[in-house]
């Protein structure tokens, strides 16, 4: 093994796996879909909106599969089975005629099938770059992040184009080439290269090699599943409404409104890679803690463009919280990698990542439909997300 080559190859690996996210970023781009289909059905905005939460737990269920096969078989055999259900689920969601059709194909298949491949190109990535966890997970879910508007964009326009059923189609057959084609050319890291890079920087060893069913055991772990429960939910709750708030500031103009909304989508990026490299250098307490400072500015921001009816204050709040929301999944991450370990990683962060579940149900809850109960809720989550980071305990390594 050359461990000088080897560390040239592996961002070679991180830039497919950028590429490889930003497809599977497909999961925050139903907002797109959702119009088309009540237009021609007349679903509710309730009965669209179940898609998404439907979606979002199959993804972390997805996940929860990937995290266990992965180890087992590789991240060819899971990015295998991710197209797979990509095909599937798009290709039968063109033809559907029903809610259940629906939720069973695009929220079921679909989200499955990112969840599998979320986790598999991840968990392999992190293998490749012991040295650099924070910054890797970063890098990595920004391109997640992102691949939400980008293909939201381009969606928009096919639809516009083609019709969302040949939307469909077209989604079906190019993402599961694209998953295809990563299956074929990603690479899981050799143990000893995986050792030789992390002796070379001894701040970023895991502190502990445990399996999940010790993790779970470790106060820790339930410190940071519920900060991440609450974090991710103070997040939801403005982009679940973000476009609608946004619009009478721009007179009603849709467009306007979805671009002052695309605000948080590019500052969820930017803070993912912000929140990795900062928990890289600075440690996970530093990092965990200003994520809550940034959030408590984002609800006086809030509040304050709430007051005062100020574009420039929105805009402003919008990428506050896209720096907030976007710096828990990195975190999330890293934290898995430093505090249980990197034999493990694949399952062990599949199962943080469940939090996605909670936080996507409690997100939309807040505030009792007021937007002023809204800011509030957000404040309140900040302040306890900081108080659970102080009672995080730095293990003692074994």
């Amino acid at each position: 093994m050359n461990v000088e080559r080897s560390k040239k190859i592996r961002w070679g690996y991180l830039a497919l796996g950028v590429v490889l996210l930003l497809c599977l970023g497909l999961i925050y781009a139903w907002s797109v879909f959702r119009a088309p289909l009540e237009a021609e059905f007349g679903w509710s905005k309730a009965q669209t909106s179940v898609t998404f939460s439907v979606s979002m737990t199959m993804f972390c269920l997805g996940g929860l599969a990937s995290g266990m096969i992965t180890g087992k078989k590789g991240p060819r055999f899971t990015l295998t089975a991710c197209a797979f259900f990509l095909l599937a689920g798009f290709a039968l969601a063109s033809r559907i005629h029903s809610l259940a059709g629906i939720y069973i194909t695009y929220g079921g298949f679909c989200g499955f099938g990112v969840g599998l491949g979320y986790n598999a190109t991840i968990s392999t990535l992190m293998r490749w770059f012991p040295d650099k966890q924070g910054l890797v997970s970063g890098i990595t879910l920004m391109g997640f992040g992102f691949g939400g508007m980008l293909l939201g964009t381009l969606g928009a326009g096919l639809i516009t184009a083609l019709g969302w059923r040949t939307t469909f189609l077209i989604f079906a057959v190019a993402f599961a080439v694209i998953m295809l084609a990563g299956a074929a050319l990603l690479r899981t890291a050799e143990d000893a290269f995986v050792e030789a890079v992390a002796t070379g920087g001894r701040k970023k060893e895991a502190v502990e090699e445990i399996p999940w069913r010790e993790m779970l055991r470790r106060r820790n772990f339930w410190l940071c599943f519920v900060w991440a429960v609450i974090l991710s939910a103070a997040g939801l709750a403005i982009i679940n409404e973000a476009t609608t708030y946004a619009a009478p500031f721009v007179n009603g103009d849709l467009t306007r409104a979805a671009a002052l909304a695309g605000m948080v989508s590019i500052a969820n990026g930017v803070g993912r890679v912000i929140s990795g490299q900062m928990f890289d250098t600075a440690g996970y307490r530093t990092t965990m803690l200003s994520i809550s400072v940034v959030y408590i500015a984002a609800s006086a921001a809030l509040t304050a463009s709430l007051k005062t009816g100020s574009v420039p204050i929105l805009t402003a709040a919008f990428l506050l919280v896209g720096l907030a929301y976007g710096g828990v999944p990195p975190v999330n991450s890293a934290f898995v990698a430093y505090f249980f370990g990197r034999r493990h990683y694949a399952l062990n962060f599949s199962i943080i990542n469940l939090n996605l579940i909670a936080a996507s149900y409690l997100g939309p809850l807040c505030g009792g439909g007021s937007y002023a109960g809204i800011f509030t809720a957000i404040l309140i989550f900040a302040a306890a997300g900081a108080v659970l980071t102080l009672l995080v305990k730095r293990p003692v390594r074994t």
